[in-house]
């Protein structure tokens, strides 16, 4: 059973009519009630379990018989909004690392109850622990519900954990290998190259793989890609604007992961050797959340990883403002042709402040061309660029 994204009666009707019982992907709750402190244990054990686990949902206003769901009850609460809001701040307050990419959705019922599902993905970075006071303990699922992990199993999890963000990097760095080989269906400039990648931490958790049919769907398609051209093909969609006679400075290549990975090669004054001092800040932190929308379009959950890669720059200078006289003494020219800067992780809480999550990719850059950091940041972590 996938995330309930939308959820409706009849879907709920669905698991109770064809009897699915609960176990490894699912469990069902009569009522919910996260007031004293062994209720909160119990609800942040049933979270931690699926995330540690393979994901999957808590169906909250469902009676159960021996795990077979038996009747839709609902549940009585003064405000679902409150509530919601609670278990939220209990899942970000009382699991270390904190649990991400849940969705909470709820239906009322006839009789003014709710039912509520929460669903849990499967975690790129386990394993999560139930933190409330003196109780420190760590949770998992199998097909007969969840239990307490012992040491053993806490080492296999770590192991596997290390694995997923190994996977992740290997893709990057595979990616790059083929651009700096030009492996690639169009051809593309000598000139320097800046290359993001977006990656759904889900898609690496899971052979995830997306409906690129609903691409021809989307209405944001032309307005977000500058009704530039299209090929499928075996990575799944590329997005161009090569011309014949020419490399292109511009594509997207959209995987079937859900992964993004974006190659611009216009953010450079070719003349002088200079790459204007907002362009590569301005370009990440006005687009990727246009291409979040794409993911998220493609129904993949937060968080994210966002890699930032610096091809072909050796020589290059930053162009800063005439007037920036003190910080062209420590303008000097980048002596490294590849910078592979380190990943940083978006979460929706991070896209409050997108520019400050993002400042880790931008710091380094600075720094190789003899800056201490990005000026573009205030001492309050705000972005100053306008316009």
């Amino acid at each position: 059973m996938n995330e309930i994204k939308t959820l409706t009666l009849d879907t709920v009707k669905r698991l109770v009519d064809s009897k699915i019982p609960e176990g490894k992907l699912i469990d069902y709750k009569e009522s919910l009630s996260v007031f004293t402190s062994d209720e909160k244990k119990e609800f942040l054990a049933d979270v931690s379990s699926f995330a540690n686990a393979e994901g999957g949902n808590l169906i909250y206003g469902v009676k159960e018989v021996d795990g077979i769901p038996t009747d839709i009850c609902g549940f009585k609460v003064d405000s679902i909004d409150a509530e919601i809001l609670k278990l939220e701040n209990l899942i970000r307050d009382c699991t270390d690392p904190r649990v991400q990419g849940t969705l909470i959705n709820y239906i009322t019922l006839d009789n003014g109850q709710f039912v509520l599902v929460i669903y849990i993905p499967k975690s790129f970075n386990p394993p999560h622990v139930v933190k409330i006071g003196n109780h420190w303990k760590f949770y998992s699922r199998n097909s007969k519900g969840k239990y307490q992990l012992d040491v053993s199993e806490l080492k296999s999890i770590i192991s596997l954990s290390s694995n997923v963000q190994e996977r992740i990097r290997d893709f990057r760095l595979e990616r790059i290998s083929r651009i700096k080989n030009r492996d690639l269906q169009i051809p593309i400039s000598d000139e320097p190259k800046f290359i993001y990648h977006i990656v759904p931490l889900v898609s690496s958790t899971s052979n995830t793989v997306v409906d690129l049919a609903k691409f021809e769907r989307a209405n944001f398609k032309y307005e977000l890609f500058y009704n530039l051209p299209k090929i499928y093909n075996y990575e799944g969609i590329l997005i161009h604007n090569h011309q014949e006679g020419y490399n292109a400075d511009l594509y997207v290549q959209i995987f079937r992961s859900g992964a993004i990975e974006v190659y611009a090669s216009y953010l450079h004054n070719r003349d002088k050797q200079l790459v204007p001092r907002n362009s590569f800040e301005k370009e990440l932190i006005e687009q990727i959340p246009n291409y979040i929308s794409v993911i998220k379009y493609f129904e993949l959950t937060m968080p994210l990883v966002i890699f930032l890669t610096v091809l072909d720059i050796k020589g290059y200078k930053i162009g800063l403002y005439e007037y920036e006289n003190m910080r062209e003494m420590y303008n000097r020219p980048f002596t490294l042709n590849d910078l592979l800067l380190p990943e940083v992780y978006i979460d929706d809480a991070a896209l409050t402040n997108l520019p400050l999550a993002l400042k880790p990719l931008f710091d380094p850059i600075w720094n190789a061309a003899g800056h201490p950091q990005s000026p573009n940041f205030n001492t309050s972590g705000e972005w100053t660029v306008k316009g």
